[in-house]
């Protein structure tokens, strides 16, 4: 029934959130820590290129993978668009292998949250075994600050004159003790007036203390550099972590 970054999303997040478009400044803070990176830098959770696109034509050397095949599809239609090219790969984060050793890897937009959280070791085992002596992460965590539930909230996107997608968005469930927020998202394709397609994705997100999520890169041989709040701009829920791989 579910399907996480299926067509529709990806349709809807190419319309939404497009190549180059800051979310709350995410885009400046991330060039901001990486200009001075001299080798490889690898995204996790590429999507459609919103982030990577714009740090290659700043001239970085940055890499994608992602697991899902429609938003790797798309963002390669936006790298030929925007005359860029890089390796993009298609993984899951749970199974990272790749033959490279990258400087630093970053997890922009609060997508590490929705790895299980009971398996997020092995996704911090497989950053470790990818990054250069002293090699950096860095990644968003975010907090449930907006989160009711029950709550629900639709929105329009028109994609051309005949096309359009609605979005519904559910806040199904919030468990305190396990820390984490279940939602339900629908997209329906609407064209010349009629439902053509329908999607569903069901998500579950995590947050972590702060101190918990420093005792549990330590465990696995990073060290904390520092916690940034909002990227630097007070931005609520969203604390950016740097990590540091410490020496084997």
């Amino acid at each position: 029934m579910f399907k996480e970054y299926g067509p529709l999303s990806t349709m809807m997040y190419q319309k939404t959130k497009a190549v180059g478009q800051s979310l709350d400044g995410d885009i400046d803070y991330y060039y901001d820590f990486l200009q001075d990176v001299k080798g490889s830098i690898l995204e996790a959770g590429v999507g459609t290129g919103r982030v990577l696109i714009p740090l290659l034509e700043k001239g970085l050397n940055v890499e994608g993978v992602d697991v899902s095949e429609d938003m790797l599809s798309q963002c390669k239609k936006n790298m030929e668009a925007y005359s860029v090219s890089t390796f993009v790969y298609q993984q899951d984060l749970f199974d990272l292998s790749l033959n490279q050793e990258y400087e630093a890897i970053i997890m922009p937009t609060g997508s590490f949250c929705l790895l299980e959280k009971d398996r997020i070791e092995k996704v911090l085992k497989g950053f470790y075994h990818c990054l250069s002596c002293k090699g950096k992460v860095i990644l968003d965590l975010i907090v449930p600050n907006d989160f009711k539930k029950g709550k629900i909230t639709q929105s329009k996107i028109d994609l051309s004159n005949t096309e359009t997608i609605i979005y519904t968005h559910y806040d199904e469930s919030i468990d305190w003790i396990s820390q984490q927020t279940t939602s339900i998202d629908k997209y329906e394709l609407i064209n010349e007036g009629k439902v053509v397609e329908t999607e569903y994705s069901h998500f579950t997100l995590y947050w972590y203390g702060l101190k918990e999520f420093e005792w549990l890169i330590q465990s696995l041989g990073f060290k904390l550099i520092k916690y940034d709040d909002g990227y630097n701009r007070g931005v609520p829920g969203i604390v950016t972590a740097i990590l540091e791989k410490q020496d084997e």
